[in-house]
């Protein structure tokens, strides 16, 4: 009885140390860029998105945070409807790869109205 009580609470303490960290790790991005295709490697599963068949349009925002300072993002939209957004706050060089990459070959779906960086 008192070693399935232990063996409880610590399985209880491992989930909660386990979920903050998952929680924190799923908007961690690498991203690869393979000629048009984009691979989205998350913490749990990888997707792969062709950007010369699935992008809508993207555009580039400009954030400023008081404790971060001013960052931007890159929102690409697909024809799908799905988003995604990467952003300059923790890794500048997926950043500036995928900003050079949408920049040099799909610069007519880039929104109107947004500043270039």
């Amino acid at each position: 009885m008192n070693s399935t009580v232990i063996l409880i609470l610590a399985s209880i303490i491992l989930l909660l140390l386990i979920f903050p960290l998952l929680f924190f790790l799923r908007k961690r991005v690498e991203l690869r860029l393979e000629n048009d295709i984009l691979y989205l490697d998350y913490p749990l599963s990888t997707k792969k998105i062709d950007l010369s068949k699935e992008l809508y349009s993207w555009n580039v925002q400009k954030s400023y945070y008081i404790r971060w300072g001013m960052f931007h993002a890159i929102t690409i939209r697909l024809k799908n409807g799905k988003r995604v957004a990467v952003n300059s706050l923790f890794n500048q060089e997926n950043y500036d790869r995928l900003y050079a990459r949408l920049s040099s070959n799909f610069p007519d779906q880039r929104k109107s109205g947004t500043e270039v960086v």
